[in-house]
C-alpha cells in the first residue's frame, strides 16, 4: 500500500533566497560607507598635511615628519649650528697604512671645509615627499608609512675647501725615503727605498662635493665622516746595491783633524773613520743610475760636534773648514789643519783701569778696542761702564802655519824661533820705547814686503813683517835696521835694549833670514 503524500502549501516553503540578497545589500552597505569614511579620513589627513611635512621624512638623521614649514626651517637652522660646533662638526679621517695603527681624525667647521647648509632649500625638498598633485591616494598611503632620508642641499664654495684642504696637507705628508746605505759592522749594507705619500686634494675635495650634493648624505649622518684621499710618493732612488761597492772605498778613507790655540798653545786632533764617513754618504740619481756623493752639511754637522767639545767658547769656521775636509776627502784623505776661533768678551771698568792697561790685560792693542767701543771715549772712562773685548781672532785671522812659532821677550830684548819644538834663530832685538811700546799678545805675520815706507817718520824698513794694526793705516811688525830718507840707518849699535817706535828691529842679515823663513800666518807671541 503506498504511502499517503505529504502536500504542503506555498506559504510553507523557506524563503533562502531573500535572506541572501538582504544580507549582501548589508555589507554592501557598510563596505560603502566604510570606503566613503576612509576617503575622508584620507582627505582630512592630506589636508592636514597640505602644509606640513609628510610622517617619517628625514634630514640628517632629524625627523622632520608633521612639522611646518617654519617649524622645520628651526629645526635644521639649529642643526645648521650644530656642524660647526661640537659633535656636529666634519670629521676628516686619515686611514694609516699600518693597520694597527689608529685611524687619525681632524675636526673643522662645514663652513671652513667650503659647506653650508641651504636650510629653505632642504626644508622645500622635505616637502615635496608626497605632495605631488598626481599622486594616487593608495601611493600616498604608501608615503606616510615609509621612512624618507632626505639628503640635505648645501652650497659649496670650492675654494675654501681647497683651502682648508691645502692647510692640512703638511700634516699629512709622509716624504719617500731613498734607498740608502747602512754600516753594518765593517759591511755596507743596501737599504731599499720607502715610499711616502701626500694628500690628494683634488680626490678629496670631490668626496666632500659628493657630501655636500647629498650623495653621501646617509653616511654622513651617521658619523660626520670624510675619508682623506692619499696617493703614494715613490722614493727617487729605489735601489742602491750596484753603488755598494764604491761606497766601501769611500770609507776606507781616512781623514785626520787639528785645531792650534795660539792662546794656550794647546793643539786638538781628532781622526774620521768609516764609522763618522758613512753619514756623510748620500744616494744621488744620474743619467746612468744612481751615484754615491759626500753631503756638506753632514760634513759640518761632523765638525759642529766636534767644536761643541772645544770648551772655553771656543769653536771652528765651518764653513771653511767643511770645504778642507770635503777637499782632502775627494783627494783621499790626509791631514786637515782647521783655525780655531775665539769668542768675544765683555770686561766692566774698574777704578785705576786706563785703555792701554785693560788692552793690555787681553793681549789686545788699544787701537782694536777703541774700533770694537765706538761711542766710547778712549781718555774717559767711566767705573762700571762695559766695554767689549775683540775676539783674539781679529789679531790672528789666518790659519796658523803648523809647527812654526816665534816668541818675543820685551825683558830680554830677544827674539826666538822655534820649529817643529826645537830652537832654529835666538837673536837680539830693540823693541819700542817707554813712549811709544810695542803692544804685548798673541799675534801672527799679517803681510810682508821686502822694502816697506813709514811716511809718519820719513823712514825705509827692509824686510818688513807686519804682525799687528797699531792703527788703522798702520802696522807695527818686525824689520831690519831703518834707514832715513837722507840716507842715515837709525839705532845702530842699539840691539838688545828698547830703541825703536813699536816695531821689533832686527840686525839686518837677522831680519832677511826671517823674512824668508816666516810665511804669513806664523804664530808671533810678544810677552
Amino acid at each position: 500500500m503506498l504511502a499517503n503524500p505529504v502536500y504542503r502549501s506555498a506559504k510553507s516553503k523557506p524563503r533562502r533566497g531573500n535572506s541572501f540578497v538582504f544580507l549582501s545589500a548589508i555589507i554592501l552597505l557598510a563596505l560603502v560607507v566604510a570606503i566613503v569614511c576612509g576617503w575622508l579620513m584620507l582627505e582630512t589627513v592630506a589636508s592636514y598635511y597640505a602644509h606640513r611635512i609628510y610622517p617619517n621624512v628625514y634630514v640628517l638623521g632629524l625627523n622632520l615628519g608633521r612639522l611646518t614649514r617654519q617649524e622645520a626651517t628651526t629645526v635644521l637652522q639649529d642643526a645648521a649650528r650644530r656642524l660647526e660646533t661640537g659633535t656636529g662638526l666634519l670629521i676628516l679621517r686619515d686611514v694609516p697604512t699600518d693597520a694597527t695603527q689608529p685611524p687619525a681624525r681632524w675636526s673643522v667647521p662645514w663652513s671652513q671645509a667650503g659647506l653650508q647648509l641651504d636650510v629653505p632649500a632642504t626644508v622645500e625638498a622635505a616637502l615635496t615627499i608626497g605632495h605631488a598633485d598626481d599622486l594616487r591616494m593608495r601611493e600616498r598611503v604608501r608615503v606616510w608609512l615609509r621612512r624618507h632620508d632626505v639628503a640635505p642641499v648645501s652650497t659649496v664654495d670650492r675654494e675654501m675647501a681647497r683651502v682648508t684642504l691645502e692647510a692640512l696637507a703638511p700634516s699629512l705628508y709622509q716624504p719617500p725615503t731613498d734607498a740608502t746605505l747602512r754600516l753594518e759592522g765593517e759591511q755596507v749594507v743596501a737599504v731599499p727605498g720607502q715610499a711616502g705619500r701626500e694628500l690628494d686634494v683634488e680626490t678629496t675635495l670631490a668626496r666632500l662635493l659628493a657630501v655636500a650634493e647629498g650623495r653621501d648624505a646617509i653616511a654622513l649622518a651617521a658619523g660626520n665622516e670624510v675619508t682623506l684621499a692619499l696617493r703614494e710618493v715613490p722614493p727617487r732612488v729605489t735601489d742602491v746595491s750596484g753603488v755598494q761597492a764604491q761606497a766601501q772605498e769611500m770609507l776606507a778613507r781616512r781623514i785626520q783633524l787639528s785645531a792650534y790655540d795660539v792662546l794656550t798653545d794647546e793643539t786638538f786632533s781628532w781622526e774620521l773613520g768609516r764609522h763618522d764617513i758613512v753619514a756623510w754618504l748620500q744616494i744621488d740619481t744620474a743619467l746612468d743610475g744612481p751615484i754615491v756623493k759626500v753631503d756638506p752639511e753632514a760634513i759640518r754637522t761632523t765638525l759642529e760636534s766636534l767644536a761643541a767639545g772645544l770648551g772655553a767658547g771656543r769653536g771652528l769656521r765651518l764653513e771653511e773648514a767643511a770645504g778642507q775636509v770635503l777637499q782632502a776627502f775627494q783627494a783621499g784623505g790626509g791631514h786637515v789643519h782647521l783655525y780655531l776661533t775665539h769668542p768675544q768678551r765683555d770686561y766692566v771698568v774698574q777704578p785705576g783701569d786706563t785703555l792701554s792697561s785693560i788692552a793690555a790685560t787681553f793681549g789686545m792693542t788699544s787701537w782694536h778696542v777703541v774700533a770694537a767701543n765706538p761711542g766710547v771715549d778712549p781718555n774717559w772712562l767711566i767705573v762700571g761702564q762695559q766695554l767689549l773685548i775683540p775676539s783674539q781672532d781679529v789679531l790672528t785671522p789666518y790659519l796658523p802655519v803648523p809647527g812654526k812659532r816665534v816668541e818675543v821677550s820685551i825683558a830680554e830684548q830677544r827674539m826666538r824661533a822655534y820649529q817643529d819644538g826645537a830652537l832654529v834663530f835666538d837673536w837680539p832685538v830693540s823693541t819700542g820705547v817707554k813712549d811709544s811700546p810695542t803692544h804685548m799678545g798673541v799675534f801672527q805675520v799679517l803681510d810682508k814686503e821686502k822694502d816697506a815706507y813709514a811716511s809718519l817718520w820719513d823712514l825705509w824698513m827692509p824686510h818688513f813683517i807686519a804682525i799687528y794694526a797699531a792703527g788703522p793705516d798702520f802696522h807695527n811688525g818686525f824689520h831690519g835696521l831703518p834707514v832715513l830718507s837722507s840716507g842715515r840707518r837709525l839705532w845702530e849699535g842699539l840691539l838688545g835694549s828698547p830703541a825703536s817706535y813699536g816695531c821689533i828691529i832686527l840686525g839686518l842679515e837677522e831680519a832677511e833670514t826671517l823674512y824668508e823663513w816666516a810665511e804669513v800666518g806664523v804664530v808671533v807671541v810678544i810677552e
